[in-house]
Order: structure tokens, then sequence, then C-alpha cells
């Protein structure tokens, strides 16, 4: 039975917000770096590797696509996994997955931010981190939500600027503005050989992580069965094309070398296209990106943890919301002691390319677990509850799923020089799992029955009619 007091978040959203939340996360500083420093590896054949890269990430959009139809509610990974696989796998891929994720790259996007600061004004790098660290958590604790609403902004003229770059230099238009071939006569495959190619899909796929964060809105979405799948689907698209694009530009009026070993190998690269204005509006969007971007993490994680700790399994502790500003104040003073743990890593490290390589390609395996998680809970739904209403299905699953799987071992493969340090951070969050699941006395890899996820769906969400339609249909069906 629904709660009609409790307060419930409105179905108001269409398909425009989805699809600028699957690529919002993914055009951000880090992700700007990877295109630059794939360039710089593949060259030419930089789209190939895009493509080949973006193969198990479709398959993983048609594995959330088809379980937002289902259950349409908080669209977390552990929300869908949990009836597919149990509690065990539910956290553990929340955990393993996001945890890691944004300790690692939150901190990375303000170093980034920090880093172009420093090329564009002289600014120490690591002065600008630090008040941009500040700033980000005074902002989530004191629950300002004004840069949540210039994030789309900056994300659609990031997008823009990146195509109109790409546009202008491979048409030569650039040139007009002073931009001079460099690689005019480069081969097409570096090195004359696909391996290279072949080898930077692991990290071709940092192009793409990140663009399930439309499934949470979910709870807003009006149709959310059809407006979030396509959103993904659209959205992965879109960041090929336009990082293919810009790539090849990139490689055409680009050093090789300065695309491999710069850490901000876009905005290199836009200087060699377009001079100093284009060096000037990408190292500003590239500083507001990175910071948008760590605002988005150190918002989503607490909230995370915080759902964890309502259903125990996480402490109590990141349960405690601030009576004045009603924030997860606990999970946020954690988030930030995590970023600021690899602030610190890096500050000692240095920010060179093998840092920073390294730090997202551990991230990368890590976050590739749970897409490889979301694909298995298809399969494994579709087989205990085949008839289970799916306003939109995953096309070919029992095709389209092995492939994606197989696509993140691949994937993984040509990262296993990380592959050891991923394992130790998965090694840690799985033993967390199995301890606290044990001591609480959680049944950690029964299924939860899939009415359970119904009624808390139907408890904290406003009513979906088609979806509620159908979901009444197949309990009078199964007399349930």
């Amino acid at each position: 039975m629904q709660d009609n007091h409790r307060v419930k978040l409105k179905r108001v959203l269409g398909f425009a917000p989805a699809y600028g939340a699957a690529v919002g996360l993914v055009v951000s500083g880090t992700a700007m770096f990877s295109v630059g420093n794939v360039a710089g590896t593949s060259g030419y054949a930089t789209f190939i590797t895009a493509i080949i890269a973006l193969i198990p990430m479709m398959a993983a959009a048609f594995a959330f696509g088809e379980l937002t139809a289902m259950l349409p509610g908080g669209g977390m990974i552990s929300d869908y996994t949990q009836p597919a696989l149990g509690k065990f796998f539910s956290t553990f891929a929340l955990l393993s997955g996001y945890l890691v994720l944004i300790s690692t790259d939150g901190a990375m996007q303000l170093v980034m931010g920090g880093v172009s600061l420093e090329s564009l004004c002289g600014v120490p790098q690591i002065a600008v981190t630090a008040v941009m660290f500040l700033i980000v958590m005074v902002i989530n604790m004191v629950n300002v939500d004004f840069y949540g609403k210039i994030e789309s902004v900056v994300t659609i003229a990031m997008m823009i600027v990146f195509a109109a770059f790409a546009v202008l230099c491979n048409f030569r238009i650039g040139e007009s503005f002073g931009a001079v071939p460099v690689n005019e006569g480069a081969p097409f495959l570096p090195e004359g050989n696909w391996m290279t190619v072949f080898s930077a899909v692991g990290s071709a796929i940092w192009f793409f992580i990140g663009f399930e964060f439309a499934c949470p809105m979910a709870e807003e979405n009006k149709k959310p069965y059809k407006n979030i799948p396509y959103a993904l689907v659209i959205g992965l698209l879109t960041i090929c094309l336009v990082d293919s694009l810009f790539a090849l530009a990139a490689v055409r009026y680009t050093d090789m070398q300065v695309l491999r070993e710069s850490t901000i190998p876009q905005i290199e690269a836009s200087r060699a296209m377009l001079g100093k204005p284009g060096y000037l509006i990408m190292a500003v969007l590239t500083v507001l990106d990175s910071f948008t971007t760590a605002n988005a993490y150190m918002a989503s994680l607490p909230r995370m943890l915080y759902g964890l700790a309502r259903e125990g399994m996480v402490p109590k502790f990141f349960g405690k919301i601030n009576k004045k500003t009603r924030t997860p104040i606990n999970g946020i003073l954690f988030t930030a002691g995590l970023m600021l743990i690899t602030v610190i890593y890096l500050t000692i490290s240095g920010t060179g390319v093998d840092v920073v390589q390294q730090l997202i390609n551990i991230a990368s395996i890590t976050w590739m677990i749970s897409y490889a998680i979301a694909m298995i809970d298809v399969l494994v739904l579709r087989k205990r509850y085949p008839d289970f209403p799916r306003l939109w299905k995953a096309p070919c699953a029992y095709v389209t799923m092995p492939i994606g799987l197989l696509g993140v071992v691949y994937a993984i493969f040509t990262l296993r020089a990380y592959l050891w340090q991923a394992a130790i951070c998965m090694a840690i969050v799985a033993a967390y799992c199995l301890v606290w699941g044990k001591v609480k006395g959680f049944p950690l890899f029964k299924p939860t029955d899939i009415r359970e996820s119904v009624a808390s769906i139907q408890e904290h969400s406003e009513p979906l009619e088609v979806w509620d339609e159908e979901i009444d249909k197949y309990c009078k069906a199964h007399k349930v």
C-alpha cells in the first residue's frame, strides 16, 4: 500500500533531462584527457578504437534500459541486483564500482581543474585544487543547488565546443584561423599495426563510463521505460561520434607525443586547432566541467550510502541527516575524506600522465565489473521472471549480453597491468560485504522477491500509470 503522506518526487521530466544526464558525467576533465591520450596512441584509427569500446558499453546501456523499465525506482545498480543475485552482489556492485570511482576520479577532476587553471593564468595547481575541494564540500554540506543547475549548461557547452572544433578542423576551416596540419601524411595505423589500436580499447572505455547516471532520474521521469533507455543509447552514440571527430582533428593538428604525454591534451589540441581563442575556451570549459563533475560525485555517493544505510547494508552512521540542511552529512564527510586521500596521493606522486592513467584504469576496471553485473542481472531476471512486465527490452539480450560481457573481459585484459590494484580494491569491498552481512545475519546470496522491489517503488514513487497497470495484470495472472 502506498503511503500518501510521504513526500514523493514528481514525474515531470522528459527525454531531454535524461539525455543530458546520460552525457553529463561522461563529459569531464578526465574523459577529455582519455580522448587526447587515446588519440596520441591510436592516431587516425582512434574512431575504430572508440567503436570497439562502444560495443560492451552499448550492451550495458541495453541492460540498464531494460532494468530501468522493469523497476523504475531509485535507479541504482543495487536496486536491480538484489532480486537477481542477492544482497552481497548488489552491495558489492554499488560499492566496488562507485566508491572506488568517486574517490579516485572525483579527486582527479579537482586536480585536472587545477592543472587547467594553472596553464591558463599561472595560479599553482595545488592551491586551485584545495580551493575547489573546499567549495565543493561546503556546497554539498549546506545543500546549495546552484552548481547542479548549471551542470547541464556546462555539459552542453562542452559538447558543442568539442563538436565545433571537430567540424572546423576536419573540414580545414580551422586553417583560416592559423591551424597548421602537422600529421598530414601520417599513416592511418600508428606503428603500422592493428595491435596499437586494439590495445587502447580499455583506455577508450573511459570515453563512455558514467552514462548510466540517467537511471536515478527514473522516479522523476514521465516515461522512464521509454525516455531513459533511448537517452542511454543515443547518449552513447553522441559521445562516440563527437569524441571520435575531435580526436581525428586533434591528430591532424597536434604532435602525437604531446597528446600522449600531456595531462591536458584537449587544451593543447585546441590551441593547435584554433590558436589562443581555442586554448582559452577549452581551458575555461575544462575547469568548469571538472568542478561540476566533482560536485556531482560529492552529491551522489553520500546519497547512495544513505540508501544502503536504510537497508542495513552499511552502518547507520551513513544514514544521519543534518536536521538544518537536510543533507547526509556523514556521507559527505566520508566522501570528502576519500577524495582528499587521492588528492594527497596525487600531490605526492605528481600529476604526470602515468599517475593519472593509473587511477583512471583502476576505476575503469572496477566500474566495468559493475556493468558486467548489470548484464548478468538481465539474463538472470529473464530466467527467474520471464513474463514480468518489461516496457522496454534489450534487443536480442541472449546475444548482446554475452557479447557485452566478452567485451568487458577484453577491455579489462588490455588494462591487465592495473588489474592487481583494482583486484585489491574489490577484494576489500567483497570482504566488507561478507563480514557485514554475516554480522547482520543477511541471506547474502539469496535473491529477494521482485515483489519487494515493486512494493518499494510504489511506496516511494508517484504512480506510473502504464507500469502500474502492467504490474496489476502480472499480479492477477500469478495470483499474488
